[in-house]
């Protein structure tokens, strides 16, 4: 099989996503009600393993959002943060139509308390990230992307309207959003060589990816372990519609046809040209 081009998407038919649309944001307005609900409150922290916290906020939500997708589309399978390990293995394998669900992408930001934190939704098409919605509890923004209409955002109860990654004036500093809770020295270095000039520190892989479709920050790198196929597949989904390039850290294409359910190989988020740039940074980096 011949190997995918650095930040190229394999083909896909145009579609429609106009149900896939209505249904993510309901389930997104539900668990989002329940979210700041337990947000407000003295809720109970447990440990999945170490450094690795969920709360009732993530399971509900979990539960809110997978029923929600079942009920509309019964032929799809779903592979859920808080689902059992060898059903998303198995969602996750089957290709076809996959939804990704991240009830709560930042759980150890919403136990800080600090806001950074979202919900996301996913749709991977044969094995590619089609398809992504997030809601921000601590704004109200939602953001929705396709490949047939763009990027769309809601802030608060207001209309939605087309969202069109800024473009950098030529010779402005490059930004890059980093972990808060997890910096990575090699991360660090990579974009030092690549010219980045200022660091922004954001919980949340959704939120990242937020900011650069935003303008806040042009790229987007994460090496190592970690982020697992539901922490990706909506940033992807939208990142795309926006015209960016998502790949591994290698400069392949993400798989979401796959029983790996973690992203070991770490991704990067930019501008095309950019990215290049930071990839070229990274081989630098393994050859010395």
């Amino acid at each position: 099989m011949q190997t995918p081009a650095r930040g190229v998407v394999r083909s896909t038919q145009p579609m429609s996503f106009t149900q896939e649309a209505e249904v993510a944001v309901a389930a997104l307005e539900a668990a989002q009600a329940l979210v700041r609900r337990i947000y407000a409150s003295r809720f109970a922290v447990d440990w999945k393993g170490v450094g690795d916290p969920v709360t009732q906020a993530d399971r509900e939500a979990n539960a809110v959002i997978v029923a929600a997708l079942k009920a509309a589309f019964p032929h799809d399978v779903i592979c859920a943060e808080e689902g059992e390990e060898g059903d998303n293995r198995e969602a996750a394998t089957r290709g076809g139509r996959c939804w990704f669900v991240d009830p709560l992408d930042g759980t150890r930001e919403f136990v800080d308390r600090n806001g950074e934190f979202c919900i996301m939704l996913g749709l991977a098409v044969d094995g590619v990230a089609t398809f992504g919605a997030i809601a921000i509890p601590e704004t109200g923004r939602f953001v929705l992307g396709d490949p047939s209409r763009g990027l769309r955002v809601r802030d608060g109860d207001g209309d939605w309207h087309p969202l069109a990654a800024p473009v950098p004036a030529a010779h402005a500093p490059l930004r890059a959003v980093v972990s808060r809770s997890h910096p990575n020295p090699a991360v660090l270095d990579v974009l030092k060589e690549a010219g980045v000039d200022t660091l922004r520190p954001c919980g949340s892989v959704g939120l990242k990816v937020e900011r650069v479709l935003s303008g806040e920050a042009e790229v987007y790198l994460h090496l190592g372990r970690g982020p697992k196929l539901w922490d990706t597949c909506a940033p992807e989904a939208l990142a795309r519609a926006a015209g960016l390039s998502v790949t591994r850290a290698d400069g392949q294409a993400l798989s979401y046809q796959t029983a790996a359910l973690g992203v070991d190989d770490g991704f990067l988020v930019a501008r095309p040209a950019l990215a290049e740039t930071v990839l070229r940074a990274l081989e630098s980096k393994r050859a010395l």
